[in-house]
């Protein structure tokens, strides 16, 4: 069983999303390919439909071009992805913009099993439907969704959490935020999180059982 996994986490080489993606292709056995979308040169869709109708592939020349091949022929996908805004950010949206040239006459990878990653701060329903209804237009599997809510903002890098009443730590605390001392204990992490854990195992379990099924 060949799985792939996509990754949109933007914040380093190992944060959240880029961990937990690999976690569960390690966790679900057989063989697998993780990709960081943040290292590739990539665009969204051009609408250049007389490219893709035919071989019902995005044909679009940059970084991201074999790997939709390889959707089409792996047995399942892993697709991880950060809030930005209550929203998936633009390397996800993007990425799966092109999945468009799946879109002609049939779709090629109806039925394919797909695992969803969402992480952020705080809201993560509305990226959730959002990946939900982004792909439902290629009528994908969607077996499992594993959600991760870090209550990590980006003020604890920004450096200017103690004059800030705009930013996503006053939404959190209030007027508290503008005391807080923020320590490297503070930027948690998915594998300190039960709840994390136990839905990560699932999914990774679901594509385990698929393989051996």
């Amino acid at each position: 069983m060949k799985i792939l996994g996509f990754s949109a986490g933007s914040v380093g080489r190992e944060g959240n999303v880029d961990r937990m993606v690999k976690a569960i292709l390690q966790k679900s056995g057989g063989k697998s390919e993780f990709v960081k979308l943040a290292d590739l040169s990539y665009s969204g869709c051009k609408g250049c439909v007389h490219l893709c109708a035919r071989p019902q592939v995005c044909r679009l020349d940059d970084d991201l071009l074999p790997y939709y091949q390889e959707i089409k022929e792996a047995d399942a996908v892993v697709v991880g992805a950060p809030v930005y805004f209550n929203s998936v950010n633009t390397l996800a949206m993007s990425f799966l913009e092109r999945f468009f040239g799946y879109r002609h006459v049939s779709v090629p990878i109806a039925g394919k099993p797909f695992v969803l990653v969402v992480t952020g701060a705080m809201m993560l329903d509305a990226a959730e439907e959002q990946l939900r209804t982004m792909l439902g237009y290629f009528e994908v599997n969607v077996v499992d969704v594993v959600r991760f809510q870090s209550r990590v903002p980006p003020c604890f890098k920004c450096g200017r959490h103690k004059e800030c009443t705009i930013g996503g730590l006053y939404q959190m605390l209030g007027d508290a935020a503008h005391e807080l001392t923020i320590t490297p204990e503070m930027f948690n992490q998915w594998e300190q999180d039960s709840d994390a854990v136990t839905a990560l195992d699932k999914a990774a379990g679901i594509l385990r059982n698929l393989s051996s099924a």
